[in-house]
């Protein structure tokens, strides 16, 4: 008895210990959607883009593992909601309850019309769990038509934030093609280096697919 004793020990020893070597990372994704009239004829376009970079994202994997997929959801610039607020509002904390966030995003309607990004940006920093492992994948989407200079917190200031917890902000312009290269930094022939600009680089409202390895490696999409 005592040697099967020391025999189920060992294997689940080993068993312990393989499990928390292959522990799995995490990647929580922040999706936040304007809902205001703004957004009109073009919302659905927006949720769809939003679920099509979540999809990616769900068969990712990191060292032949898949990580836990952790999904955030706001809505800003809606009337509806609290002034006080800046017209945002958590609709979903982290879950990686997909169909929940996927059956919220898609029910979102629009009204009104005061986008404030930097603050929603930054209200989703504060709000939600990040946690401190360098090796998890942070990420902010922010989808909207809307210039980024709109509210009282500057987009600089959130994006600053967004650095120092290591939170990847990407946005994604909803609009045509006339208004979006009015954009500041849109035209990437005639883009500036990056020790040129004064302040931060602005984003310039395009839409890329990368791998989780590369931005990580050289915190730059491009």
């Amino acid at each position: 008895m005592k040697t099967i004793a020391k025999i189920l020990y060992l294997l689940f020893s080993v068993t312990f210990y393989i499990a928390n070597a292959q522990e799995k990372k995490n990647i929580k994704i922040a999706l936040l959607l304007d809902t205001s009239n703004s957004m009109d004829g073009l919302i659905e376009q927006a949720k769809s883009q939003l679920w099509t970079v979540v999809n990616e994202l769900a068969i990712a994997k990191k060292d032949g593992v898949a990580p836990n997929l952790h999904l955030s959801l706001y809505q800003y610039g809606n009337d509806d909601l609290s002034a006080e607020e800046g017209h945002i509002r958590q609709v979903c904390p982290f879950t990686q309850d997909l169909d929940l966030v996927s059956e919220k995003l898609f029910s979102l309607t629009t009204n009104g019309g005061n986008e404030y990004c930097g603050e929603v940006i930054q209200k989703s920093l504060k709000q939600l769990k990040w946690g401190v492992d360098s090796e998890d994948l942070k990420m902010i989407f922010i989808a909207g038509n809307e210039p980024f200079t709109q509210g009282k917190i500057s987009y600089l200031t959130a994006c600053n934030y967004a650095k120092e917890k290591q939170v990847v902000v990407n946005t994604i312009f909803c609009g045509g093609y006339s208004e979006g290269i009015k954009s500041i930094n849109y035209d990437y022939r005639k883009r500036k280096r990056r020790q040129d600009f004064k302040e931060q680089i602005i984003e310039n409202g395009s839409f890329y697919l990368f791998k989780p390895a590369i931005i990580k490696k050289e915190l730059n999409r491009l």
